[in-house]
């Protein structure tokens, strides 16, 4: 997870240096519709970090199943069937089968497409189906995250920014500085904090099926004379 993690804390830089400079620049600004798109932008900054953000972490959890070599059959019967519809969807069968050796094995990682992860719909909601799928906690401390609240409002605005629905003035005047400041904050708390989760989760190697206990035997009766 550090190359996660490291990827994450760059872009988190990147919209804290954008975040100040559009508040700086916006406080001595009298052009009202370049300050909209300016804080147009920002949501869009706080997307990416989300997308880029949880597709890197579903990402690592298949980089590091298969470098551990588990086997297809040691792992939980939820992550199965995410492998097996991942397999459905994105399986090349001529790449596939040059790039194998252990089907049981490299099946986990080559039916992966990062790419698919997302298609421009990651908030809160999705992270914990995801979450839920793949067996990592997506609990988080409300007081500073919101659970991840204001993803559905970020991943709504980037949407009808990439679409076209509204312009970049028209979604930037909804928002004041300080509206904007609460959801960047509470954003980067949440997905630390998942990030967090998914490392313990590998750690702990959470995705393996769990080894049955077997069960105690029984203590022979003791002949009375």
């Amino acid at each position: 997870m550090r190359s996660v993690k490291i990827t994450f804390l760059e872009r988190v830089n990147e919209v804290e240096t954008y975040y100040t400079f559009m508040e700086n620049f916006i406080q001595g600004s009298s052009n009202d519709d370049l300050n909209k798109i300016l804080k147009s932008n920002l949501l869009l900054m706080l997307y990416n970090l989300v997308e880029s953000s949880i597709s890197n972490a579903i990402a690592e959890i298949h980089n590091d199943i298969h470098a551990h070599q588990v086997s297809f059959n040691a792992l939980k019967t939820e992550l199965r069937k995410i492998l097996i519809s991942h397999l459905k969807a994105n399986l090349n069968p001529k790449s596939f089968v040059e790039s194998i050796n252990d089907i049981a094995i490299d099946i986990i990682k080559e039916c992966f497409d990062k790419s698919k992860i997302s298609n421009g719909n990651i908030d809160g909601r999705k992270i914990r189906d995801i979450g839920d799928d793949y067996g990592f906690s997506h609990h988080t401390n409300y007081s500073r995250t919101k659970n991840g609240n204001s993803l559905v409002i970020i991943k709504g605005r980037r949407n009808d920014l990439a679409h076209g629905t509204f312009s970049f003035t028209e979604v930037g005047k909804e928002y004041s500085t300080s509206d904007l400041q609460n959801m960047k904050t509470e954003t980067i708390n949440y997905l630390s904090e998942i990030l967090d989760n998914v490392e313990n989760y590998l750690i702990n190697q959470e995705y393996r099926q769990p080894v049955p206990i077997p069960p105690a035997a029984s203590t022979p009766a003791t002949m009375v004379p």
